[in-house]
């Protein structure tokens, strides 16, 4: 062999060498990190759960499996809380705003923007800020809330890595110190307590002004906390054990969850029944909420929190053949 010819080949098993001890590479993905984020926030539980890292898939599956209440999704919270107050969710693949949450009948808008990003090879970092609108017009908060989301690249797919929030408190502010300045609404807007304007305005909610079709929204949280706490007993049919469970996140006890004139099963002209909690531990629970004098809608939900209605005013036919209710 030609000495030229020897050192060709030579060069070339070197360069295979060297590239068969690299690791591979990720493969392309389908989708950009931003796409990645809006399709978790579709409601759809397959989708969400797609963009979680393999372990955390794998810990979730186990926690299902081991619990006896079920609970609800990530996907599902999602669609549950935007809808309970008569939000709507819009998402967008490209510009400031990466999704924003209506409530049209408030002339209120939530606004998530896309402040930068930063991609390095198999790592994406989105940095957002939250904005709110009151008629088209945006509202200062007392705390100004920022959010690094870590997106890494595994097995073709951007998954979620790493949440990082801080905060800023504008102490040179003198309006911190007037109560008008530091409302519930604002720090939910802020997002204190990490919860959602929706599930805060269903515990705050005066009793004398729940409507039955959100009552019966909050009875299946409540199960769902009460299962929770009481994982040898599972769901309940006594509505009166689901007064006041929950009336805060743990033992903070900082909210007001159910009014002890449920337990009469009698509440704002409604009758709220619960049905269907058989076994130890329980795994199933239906409760229905019909109007006392049959004129207007029955209202009924379940574990699976299927939050259904029936023109005919009979919980019986909203379970069996309601429609799906809407606020």
């Amino acid at each position: 062999m030609a000495p030229g010819s020897r050192f060709i080949l030579t060069a070339l098993l070197a360069t295979a060498a060297i590239s068969a001890a690299q690791p591979k590479a990720s493969p392309a993905p389908d989708q950009s990190p931003r796409q990645a984020i809006l399709e978790m926030l579709s409601g759809n539980e397959d989708k969400f759960q797609k963009h979680l890292t393999p372990a955390v898939q794998q810990k979730l599956a186990d926690i299902a499996r081991n619990s006896t209440s079920g609970g609800l999704n990530p996907g599902q919270w999602i669609n549950m809380v935007t809808s309970a107050n008569g939000e709507k969710l819009d998402t967008f693949e490209s510009g400031r705003i990466l999704f924003a949450v209506n409530n049209a009948e408030k002339h209120e808008r939530l606004e998530v923007h896309l402040v930068g990003e930063d991609q390095r090879g198999d790592v994406d970092d989105m940095e957002l800020s939250v904005h709110k609108f009151q008629s088209g017009v945006e509202e200062p908060t007392p705390v100004a809330l920022r959010f690094l989301i870590s997106m890494k690249l595994q097995g073709g797919l951007w998954r979620l890595n790493a949440i990082t929030v801080s905060a800023r408190l504008p102490v040179g502010d003198p309006r911190i110190f007037d109560k008008s300045f530091w409302t519930q609404a604002s720090l939910v807007t802020a997002g204190a307590g990490g919860m959602s304007s929706a599930e805060t305005a269903i515990m705050n909610e005066e009793p004398s002004k729940m409507k039955p079709m959100r009552a019966v929204r909050m009875i299946a949280l409540a199960e769902d906390l009460y299962a929770q706490k009481h994982p040898q007993v599972g769901f309940t049919c006594e509505l009166s054990e689901l007064v006041n469970i929950g009336k805060g996140l743990d033992d903070g006890e900082a909210y007001r969850f159910m009014d002890p004139a449920f337990a009469t099963g009698v509440y704002n002209g409604y009758r709220f029944a619960l049905k269907n909690c058989d076994g130890k531990p329980a795994k199933t629970f239906q409760v229905m909420a019909e109007p006392l004098n049959r004129k207007g809608k029955a209202y009924c939900s379940d574990n699976r929190h299927n939050l259904r209605a029936s023109a005919d005013g009979q919980g019986t036919s909203c379970l069996a053949s309601g429609t799906l209710a809407r606020q």
